[in-house]
């Protein structure tokens, strides 16, 4: 059985209220976005509280939610949101955001091609993704992690679409220089 897209579950959720879509959904997208607030606000628990705040009021809100073409985008947008309401509550200075972002680990899924990757190679690049500059680190895990679209990216953190292109072309230059890749 093939495995339910995203854009699918969601449309069960908002159109007939599917507990069990929802309950998908928390699955698949939970730890993306948890990474997501806790990149931002630097607390693990704060960081969960968002994320589930989240989910709560999309179930709440899910029969408004029909016209959402992006799903992913849409609930990565809000936890953002969310993330940055609790920073604006406490006061905290949301111009140095860049500058507080925390560690990323990039997690390989089991595709065939991925199996070929060793542990050891994984290893050494999460290590050149970790010595990533911390914006750049976050505009790269989104849209190699989480598959979004530079304008996707560039609207979620309110930058250019350059920004994002010179990001990425950044990220990419580094992480291969860093990281040798040796054909078995």
């Amino acid at each position: 059985m093939p495995p339910v897209s995203i854009s699918a579950l969601f449309e069960r959720l908002t159109v007939y209220g599917d507990d069990d879509a929802f309950s998908a959904l928390h699955s698949l997208l939970f730890y993306r976005m948890y990474k997501l607030a806790y990149s931002i606000v630097g607390n693990r628990e704060t960081a969960e509280e968002i994320t589930n705040d989240v989910f709560v009021k999309i179930w709440q809100r899910r029969e408004q939610l029909g016209e959402v073409r992006s799903p992913e985008f849409y609930l990565l947008k809000c936890v953002r949101n969310g993330a940055l309401e609790f920073l604006r509550s406490k006061k905290l200075d949301l111009e140095s955001l860049e500058d507080d972002l925390h560690p990323f680990f990039v997690e390989w899924a089991s595709t065939p091609e991925q199996i070929l990757i060793s542990s050891e190679m994984v290893l050494h690049i999460n290590k050149a993704i970790d010595q990533l500059s911390p914006k750049c680190k976050l505009i790269f895990l989104l849209v190699k992690e989480s598959n979004l679209k530079y304008r996707e990216v560039a609207e979620l953190l309110e930058i250019s679409i350059k920004t994002v292109e010179s990001q990425m072309n950044t990220a990419l230059k580094r992480i291969s220089a860093s990281v040798e890749f040796v054909l078995v």
